[in-house]
């Protein structure tokens, strides 16, 4: 059994769909993929027992209407590096890219961090083989290392184009960074869960 364990939800993405939503996608892996959910503060003790993969979908500001109230402390920054270092994997999804700090050490080994969105719009998301798909969404904008990670898949809009998804190694583990989506409809579309499966399952297998 692979162990996946997630940090879901902040308070412009609810909480419980996103739980209902990898949940659901954890069922579709080959291998038996069991999903715990978690609060920050159990987030300590279930890094330290080395889960196959940890699930960020959570922005790190805690207020955003004051915009001075974070959960990533020292402490936590220190604790997901080290831990994706010693042979962990990290999926950073769509808003697990959202307003940490620039020059911690979670942002460097990302390489790469949301900027900002415009309002929701029609997006294509374009892989280097051709396939794209469209969806109703939010189009993230992104600042990547293009010269330190494989970039996965492009997005375009009539505001313009951005990177929308990416992985690497990072010391003996792994770190993938999707972007979308927001909305539930691009969730279900069949080519946003593809990236997804193609995520977690390149995390999953053993370097």
């Amino acid at each position: 059994m692979k162990k996946m364990i997630a940090l879901l939800g902040d308070s412009y993405h609810p909480h419980d769909p996103l739980v209902n939503y990898f949940q659901g996608i954890s069922k579709y892996f080959p291998q038996e993929l069991k999903m715990t959910d978690l609060t920050i503060e159990q987030l300590t003790k279930a890094l330290h027992e080395q889960p196959d993969l940890f699930l960020l979908s959570k922005e790190n500001r805690l207020a955003p209407e004051t915009n001075d109230a974070f959960w990533l402390n020292e402490t936590y920054d220190q604790l997901i590096t080290e831990y994706v270092a010693s042979g962990g994997s990290l999926i950073a999804y769509h808003s697990g890219l959202s307003s940490y700090p620039i020059h911690s050490a979670f942002s460097e080994m990302l390489r790469g961090r949301f900027l900002h969105h415009p309002k929701p719009t029609e997006v294509t998301y374009r892989e280097p083989n051709g396939k794209s798909y469209k969806i109703w969404d939010e189009h993230y904008f992104t600042e990547v290392a293009i010269g330190e990670t494989e970039v996965l898949m492009h997005s375009y809009s009539h505001y313009g184009e951005s990177i929308a998804a990416w992985r690497h190694l990072y010391g003996k583990g792994k770190v993938f960074c999707m972007t979308p989506t927001h909305f539930s409809e691009g969730l279900q579309h069949e080519g946003n869960q593809k990236v997804l499966f193609d995520g977690i399952s390149w995390c999953l297998e053993s370097t």
